[in-house]
């Protein structure tokens, strides 16, 4: 009995993990979460940044969190050299078919910006985000 009991609970945790998991259908609905994260992200709340990507995305939480965490820290020391940040924008997507996109935001700042790409995978039904990074690169973008 308590083993059923322990195998009972175990899968009902494992259900619940895997439902918090959320790949859409549609890939706007995955454009729009870039765009809330490129938002929060350029007020300054980092960790609730990375917190809206964690439902969308194969990274694991605790990479998305010790990525916010050097964020926090990489723009701290940047506003001294880059100024406040101001704003963002998408300025391109790339496509592979329907299979893969990527798309590219500037984060502007008052001297200077940072490109950040998230990666975007749709397995024939749903998409998912599969890779984020940001950095001062211009080169994807032309």
């Amino acid at each position: 009995m308590k083993r059923s009991l322990v195998l009972l609970t175990g899968c009902l945790l494992s259900q619940l993990a895997f439902s918090q998991i959320k790949h859409p259908r549609l890939k706007q609905e995955i454009i729009t979460v870039c765009n809330q994260f490129m938002g929060t992200f350029q007020k300054g709340k980092f960790s609730e940044a990375f917190d809206l990507l964690k439902p969308y995305t194969v990274i694991e939480d605790y990479k998305l969190d010790t990525l916010a965490n050097t964020a926090a820290n990489q723009v701290k020391n940047l506003s001294s050299t880059y100024g406040k940040m101001l704003s963002f924008e998408l300025v391109q997507e790339k496509t592979v078919k329907s299979t893969l996109s990527h798309l590219y935001y500037l984060l502007k700042f008052q001297q200077s910006y940072l490109k950040f790409r998230f990666e975007l995978y749709n397995n024939g039904e749903t998409w998912t985000i599969t890779g984020f990074k940001y950095n001062d690169d211009p080169d994807d973008v032309f």
